[in-house]
Parts: C-alpha cells; sequence; structure tokens
C-alpha cells in the first residue's frame, strides 16, 4: 500500500471538457470536496472514498476525482474497487503520474503483477526519481521471476537513497537471485563441467559445509588443473579448518598459474580487476566458463550490496541479512537473536516470527517455534507458510490429525508447493488415510531428500492393496538411498599431495 504522505492534493473540481455543465449547488460540492480533504488528511481513507463516490457521480468525467477515489479506495485496503476509477481516470488523462502510480500499486496489492508493470513503468518514465514508482516496479518484478529487469531499478534506488536499508538489501537480494539463475543455467546445461561443481562447491561452502564443498573443488580441479581460484578457494578451506601449512601448498599452486591472459581470459581478467559489472554484461557464447565468471560476479556484486547495508544503522533488514547469514552456517542461536531484533523493530510482521520459527526449530527448540508461529498466524490468519511450518512442526510431534486442516489451508493458497504436498501425504498416511496419502506423496517426490516420502509412498500402496506399485515404489526408494550414501561426503579432508596435478 503507498504510504499515505503520497496523498495528492486534491484536483479541480470543474467538470471534464465535454461533460455537462452543472450549475446547482456548487458551493455544496465545494463543501463536499473540503470535506473529503480532511478525511484523507486525518487518514479516515474509508469515509473519503464515500465522499468521492458522490463526488464522481455530480461531476463525471473528471480524472482528478477518479484518481483521488482509486486513492482513497487504496489506502483503505479495498484494492479491488480501487481498480475501475483509476483505469477511467487513466482512459481520459493516460498521462497522470498519480493514476498510473496507484494504478500499479493497487494491481500489486491483489496479485496482478504482470498487469501493474506497465502502469509503474510509466510512472517511472514521467517521473524518473520517485522512489515509490520505481520501488513497487522493481518489486513487480521481482514478484514476477524478473530480477535481470528489477537490477537496474534498484540500483537506481540506492543512487536515489542511498541511506535507505531497504535499496541495498533488495539489490542484493536481486543479485542473489541473478548467481542462482546464472548457476542453476550452468548446472541444466553442463552438470559435470569442473566449472560447475566449482559453483556448487561454493554454494555448500557458503553454507558452512566446508568437507563437501572441498571434495567438490577437488574434483573440479582434477577435470581442469589450471581453472582460476579453485586452488585458492582449496587453500581457504585449509586455513579456516587449522591446516595453515596446507593451504600455503595450494596457495603456490595457484600464484603458479600466472596472471590471467586478457585476450584470452577476458571474464577471469575483469572478475581479478572487480569489474563485475563488466563481467555480468559481456557478450559472448554461454560457454561453462562464461556461466561460471558470471554467476561469481553477480555473487560479489551481492557482497558489496550487503556490506553497503550493513555499514547503515542496524535496521530490520540489517537484522534480516546477517541473521539468514548466521543460519546457513548453523550459528542457529545467533541468527535467532538477531531475528528477534529485527522483530523488535517490527513486531507486526508475521514473516518475521516464522523466519524466527525455522531458526528455534533447526535449533531443536520446538516450543519455542511453536509459539512464534501462532504469533505469525495470529497476525496474519491462513498464511501459507506459517501453516505449512506450524502443521509439519505439529507433524514432527506426533499430532498429524492438528497438522492436517493447517497442511490443507496452505496447500489451498499454494497448491504446488511439494514440501507441502509431502507433509500431508505423511499426516494421512500416519492417522490411516493411505487413500488420500498417495497423491500427495506422489506429487511430493521431486522434494524428497532423504527418501522418506518414498518409503511413505510404498506403504501406502501396501495398505491399500496395490501390490506391484508398492514393490516399484520401495524399489525406488533402495535405489534412491544406495544413490545418497554413494553421494554422502564422509570423508575428511586430506593434504594436497593427495590432489590431481
Amino acid at each position: 500500500m503507498l504510504a499515505a504522505s503520497l496523498l495528492l492534493p486534491l484536483l479541480c473540481l470543474a467538470p471534464a471538457q465535454g461533460a455537462p455543465a452543472r450549475a446547482a449547488e456548487p458551493a455544496a460540492l465545494a463543501e463536499k470536496s473540503r470535506a473529503a480533504k480532511e478525511l484523507m488528511a486525518a487518514g479516515r481513507y474509508a469515509e473519503a472514498a464515500g465522499t468521492y463516490r458522490e463526488l464522481v457521480a455530480a461531476i463525471p468525467g473528471n480524472p482528478g476525482l477518479l484518481v483521488n477515489l482509486g486513492m482513497a479506495l487504496h489506502l483503505s485496503g479495498r484494492d479491488p474497487e480501487a481498480i475501475a476509477p483509476l483505469e477511467a481516470a487513466l482512459r481520459l488523462d493516460p498521462g497522470s503520474v498519480p493514476g498510473n502510480l496507484f494504478l500499479g500499486a493497487a494491481r500489486l496489492a491483489v496479485g496482478r503483477g504482470e498487469a501493474a508493470v506497465a502502469p509503474l513503468q510509466k510512472a517511472t518514465r514521467l517521473q524518473p526519481d520517485n522512489l515509490e514508482a520505481r520501488s513497487m516496479l522493481a518489486e513487480a518484478l521481482v514478484r514476477l521471476g524478473r530480477p535481470g529487469d528489477a537490477e537496474p531499478h534498484l540500483r537506481r534506488l540506492t543512487q536515489l537513497a542511498p541511506a535507505d536499508p531497504a535499496a541495498w538489501f533488495n539489490l542484493g537480494q536481486a543479485y542473489e537471485e541473478l548467481a542462482g539463475q546464472a548457476r542453476d543455467d550452468l548446472v541444466e546445461r553442463d552438470p559435470e563441467s569442473a566449472f560447475t561443481l566449482a559453483l556448487v562447491a561454493g554454494v555448500r561452502l557458503g553454507k558452512g559445509q566446508r568437507t563437501a564443498a572441498f571434495h567438490l573443488y577437488r574434483e573440479a580441479l582434477a577435470r581442469a588443473p589450471r581453472a582460476r581460484g579453485l586452488h585458492e578457494a582449496v587453500a581457504r578451506i585449509y586455513r579456516e579448518t587449522g591446516h595453515p601449512d596446507w593451504a600455503a601448498v595450494e596457495e603456490e599452486r595457484e600464484r603458479g598459474l600466472g596472471p590471467a591472459d586478457c585476450a584470452r581470459e577476458p571474464l577471469a581478467c575483469a572478475f581479478a580487476a572487480g569489474k563485475y559489472r563488466e563481467v555480468v554484461s559481456a557478450p559472448g557464447p554461454r560457454t561453462p566458463e562464461a556461466g561460471y565468471w558470471r554467476a561469481r560476479a553477480y555473487d560479489a556484486l551481492a557482497a558489496q550490496a550487503f556490506v553497503r547495508l550493513t555499514a547503515l544503522p542496524p535496521s530490520v533488514h540489517s537484522y534480516e541479512w546477517t541473521a539468514r547469514q548466521g543460519r546457513d552456517q548453523r550459528r542457529y542461536a545467533e541468527a535467532a537473536g538477531l531475528w528477534r531484533k529485527a522483530i523488535a523493530l517490527a513486531p507486526r510482521d508475521p514473516r518475521l516470527h516464522t523466519e524466527l520459527a525455522i531458526t528455534l526449530r533447526l535449533q531443536r527448540d520446538l516450543p519455542g517455534a511453536q509459539r512464534a508461529l501462532e504469533e505469525a498466524l495470529r497476525l496474519e490468519p491462513g498464511a501459507p507458510d506459517a501453516s505449512y511450518f506450524l502443521g509439519d512442526l505439529l507433524l514432527a510431534q506426533d499430532q498429524p490429525a492438528r497438522a492436517i486442516p493447517l497442511l490443507e489451508a496452505s496447500l489451498r493458497a499454494e497448491p504446488e508447493a511439494p514440501h507441502t504436498h509431502g507433509a500431508l501425504g505423511r499426516a494421512y498416511a500416519l492417522v490411516g488415510r493411505p487413500a488420500d496419502a498417495i497423491p500427495h506423496l506422489r506429487q511430493a517426490l521431486p522434494a524428497d531428500t532423504d527418501g522418506s516420502l518414498r518409503l511413505q509412498l510404498g506403504r501406502a500402496y501396501q495398505a491399500t492393496g496395490q501390490a506391484e506399485r508398492a514393490r516399484e515404489a520401495l524399489k525406488d526408494y533402495e535405489d534412491f538411498r544406495k544413490a545418497t550414501a554413494e553421494d554422502a561426503d564422509t570423508s575428511g579432508l586430506t593434504p594436497p599431495e593427495a590432489s590431481p596435478r
């Protein structure tokens, strides 16, 4: 919802050109106009909307009044009703900045992100320094999964409002999304490439999984011994795990590669010089090496944005970012403390309570997690994430009957969520409803990380007398377990002498 500080000056009440002149009651209309303005200033938007409806009826075809009506409806939370008068206003005056701005805001509020883009783009073109218009345009593009289109707007916001923590936080998140897209693209196109393995290793390292990252980097080096940055990455892991002598060997190997030949390795050269934007915008074929440097450059740009964020005074956004970092690195107690600091600044944000609950569950504080989720649902009844996590938490505490209504509610809001299908399938199975469990377990299989859903599916088939399907599902479970065990990283670090040359 747009801030009330953006309320428009009341537009002239003269009839629009071509509308029938109304000589009657000009004084009454002026008084009604003044009353509407006072209601808006007092934050009594619903009452103001009623008054503006009367004015629109009395003076039809006035785009200013239509915009004011749409604005009042938007600010009173009645966005579905706000859209029609705003669309009507723009048919009469397509260049209205407030009309485009509030139409974009209303469409965004009702989940019509695609339809919100055009008016917000127009408002931004007409007023390039309008922070609200550009911010909502970026939000709409991010919601649509278009972080690349959102990035220039987010970057401009950091220039217009360099002290705004939200601008830096959102820019950093956009760069993280772009880095993830570059990684996913490379994994899909060339999963066995040394560059793909190196990117996956970097993700594991960011989550504190040093041993897994180490073996991935070593495998990448076996496939591309002269790839830049890999020896350095292994050296960093050695130093962080107390092996400075091994780290020195890897650092020497990295130095032995010599400086990058900028004619043959332009992306590596630009990355080494810190020219990250040059890397991400470089033309050329989509080779694995190009994808590798692009992903790393986006990660570096994200890190720069978050550094700027943390240099500002503490905020909800800075606490959120550091809490996420702590949770990813399994510092759960520290992360929970940071989420609580964020909640102290924004106590009515249900998302923050949900994030705290996730962290507390990882910390094995199940009662604390349950309290946080119940608070999130009190603030936003039916919220799909909080409903799912509370249902899953109750399931973990052997309360499947209590979990089922929450999981069903979450699925109604987000019907494609595989993790929710998995939890609901398990809950149905536990209360003796295997036939109901089967379709949910099947839909959840892509999200099965430990084989448990495959096992549950096999048992549900057995319970419903589907012997052949049960055998197939249980064989799938055994194959999955075997493959997972082979991929599991149980060995520790080994010295450089054993690394590939």
